[in-house]
């Protein structure tokens, strides 16, 4: 998730509403919750998750986010 994104769209990690991770090993599952406490330590949004159902070179992990405005 790009910090910047937000940040152009004039919002924040603390207005963000829901996130869809996508990744491509189901091992690395424990890792991303590791990752979404530092990322969300408080109040987190809604999260969605699934295992990428294809394989594609160089690609690891897809994350969406809804944020408001």
């Amino acid at each position: 998730m790009s910090l910047a994104i937000l940040k152009a769209a004039g919002t924040s990690l603390e207005r963000v509403a829901s996130v869809t991770v996508i990744i491509l090993e189901e091992a690395d599952f424990a890792g991303m919750n590791e990752e979404w406490v530092k990322w969300f330590p408080a109040n987190p949004p809604a999260r969605q998750g699934a295992k990428l159902p294809v394989r594609i070179p160089g690609m690891k992990v897809s994350i969406a986010a809804t944020a408001q405005a």
